[in-house]
């Protein structure tokens, strides 16, 4: 489908292009204590950050060849939003890792040239805190079946989960989690450089 991007892709976006959506917590996460077998009582921390990254919410899709009309467009998506929760990992009265479950959610529109009405949309989750490590940067699947007669759909994806490590240096407020398209080079200068008239509406 599209090209691997260089592995200094995402860490380039993230000095130079971070926030669309700024400083939003996950939803679930805002008890202050927790209480173990014995009776003591932890502070849990707030869940980690987690934000739309800039020039990746927006992805555009065409068909083979050299056409970039929007008559060459199969399909076109852009990030709306995100729900989600996190769950602290203790261990010897200390948390060891947070684990995160979210959905996220975009629209959708087929193209001119999308012959089929079902399509395989690539987006990641990075934490820039750990990148190059594997749980870094991971990349998801969204598996779209447009109903008959609708060409332009609202989509929520399955929930992903990711298990986070922590150390004294690193606690869960402290992390930051980015959502994007998964794009490639020529995708990501669209962006860029496109404006909103050239959106399939």
């Amino acid at each position: 489908m599209s090209q691997k991007p260089p592995t200094d892709l995402i860490t380039g976006f993230l000095k130079k292009y971070i926030i669309v959506v700024s400083g939003i917590f996950l939803i679930g996460c805002a008890s202050s204590s927790d209480t173990n077998l014995w009776g003591k009582r932890f502070k849990v921390p707030q869940c980690p950050v987690v934000q739309l990254l800039k020039d990746t919410d927006i992805i555009i899709v065409y068909k083979k060849g050299p056409g970039r009309d929007i008559t060459d467009i199969r399909y076109e998506a852009e990030l709306k939003s995100f729900k989600g929760n996190c769950e602290y990992i203790r261990e010897k009265n200390k948390y060891k890792a947070v684990k995160v479950t979210f959905r996220v959610s975009f629209d959708i529109a087929i193209g001119p040239s999308e012959v089929t009405r079902e399509l395989s949309v690539p987006y990641f989750i990075a934490l820039p805190t750990y990148y190059p490590a594997p749980y870094g940067k991971q990349e998801f699947i969204a598996n779209i079946k447009f109903p008959e007669n609708q060409d332009k759909i609202s989509y929520t994806d399955k929930d992903v989960e990711i298990t986070i490590p922590l150390d004294k240096k690193t606690l869960g407020p402290d992390i930051k989690i980015y959502i994007g398209f998964k794009l490639t080079p020529e995708q990501l200068r669209g962006n860029r450089l496109k404006s909103q008239s050239f959106r399939i509406n």
